[in-house]
């Protein structure tokens, strides 16, 4: 009877110790799971802290385009100013020492200068035309099309165009296309 108590005894505990077993390796296998979860929570909140750093950081340079945006009309009309003060000779475009044709220090041109110098300083930069290429007639302001820096104000066909009004870059993202006639 003693042997058949001992023998009913072993099989309870090895009954328990299997049951602890399962328990025990269920709880691993919980563990690991939730560990796995866990990490996985942090490479996606690495991952989110990084994009939302890129995000502010393309808001803050951004941040002035509308200001910017408005500074370019009052440069724009700067240059006209200047152009009436001392007329441009035909083909030439864009800088404050070409505008006064030899004039120089007067106070346009200084103006001009420090709005040319403040775009500069916030990554502003004037949109090129493109190479020139010479035409027949001796024209140097042209260039070929490109539809994600220039819009179309005049003529539709016609391998070369004339810058007919400046655009502007800001960090390399177009913020105003220059405008531009298309020449036959």
């Amino acid at each position: 009877m003693e042997d058949k108590n001992q023998n009913q005894k072993t099989t309870e505990i090895q009954k328990e110790t299997e049951d602890k077993n399962t328990e025990s390796d269920a709880c691993k296998k919980q563990a690991e799971e939730y560990l796995n979860n866990w990490k996985r929570e942090r490479a996606d909140f690495v991952n989110y802290k990084k994009d939302e750093g890129k995000r502010m950081e393309e808001f803050v340079k951004f941040a002035n385009e509308s200001l910017i945006l408005e500074l370019l009309d009052v440069v724009d009309d700067l240059y006209l100013a200047a152009k009436q003060v001392n007329p441009v000779k035909s083909g030439e475009t864009g800088t404050a020492g070409q505008l006064f044709d030899g004039v120089k220090n007067t106070g346009l041109e200084q103006v001009i200068k420090k709005f040319e110098d403040l775009l500069k300083k916030y990554g502003v930069e004037k949109i090129k035309v493109g190479d020139p290429v010479k035409s027949p007639d001796g024209d140097n302001g042209t260039s070929k099309f490109d539809p994600m820096l220039h819009e179309v104000v005049e003529g539709t066909e016609g391998d070369r165009i004339e810058e007919v009004r400046a655009g502007y870059m800001m960090h390399e993202r177009v913020v105003r296309p220059a405008r531009v006639r298309i020449l036959k």
